[in-house]
């Protein structure tokens, strides 16, 4: 099996758990625009960026199934972008929530909050596994 096809094939899981939980990058999203906004000031061009993007980020699970889609494909760039903005996936973020949800004393509803830690460090695995084609 190529490696992309194993990233892609975890990536779907990823995918099916964030659809099941309904966990969403949007967060993540807001917070980059609210930090360019702050250094750039409040931009037309930046609003429409952080809308198409916020937009993406909001689908979640789906976003990520249409990144395995991507990296299964070979356009694995584009896959990689939908597995991070449709999961909010990074180390960071991960551990926020996790911190989140401790603090808030959440982890007494196990089944809600297990499969989305498993759906997003899934996300960050299929991204970390991903090899795009070198460009030159």
């Amino acid at each position: 099996m190529k490696r992309n096809t194993g990233a892609a094939i975890v990536a779907a899981i990823a995918g099916v758990l964030l659809l099941i939980v309904g966990v969403n990058g949007m967060a993540g999203v807001d917070r980059i625009f609210a930090l360019l906004e702050e250094w750039f000031g409040t931009n037309e061009a930046l609003r429409i960026l952080a809308y198409v993007l916020g937009g993406i980020a909001a689908l979640g699970g789906v976003a990520v199934l249409f990144g395995a889609y991507f990296v299964g494909t070979g356009r694995v760039r584009t896959g990689k972008l939908l597995i991070a903005l449709g999961s909010g996936a990074g180390i960071l973020t991960l551990l926020l929530f996790l911190a989140r949800n401790a603090v808030s004393e959440q982890f007494s509803y196990l089944y809600a909050v297990l499969p989305a830690i498993l759906g997003v460090v899934l996300a960050i695995v299929a991204r970390f596994m991903a090899k795009p084609k070198p460009i030159l």
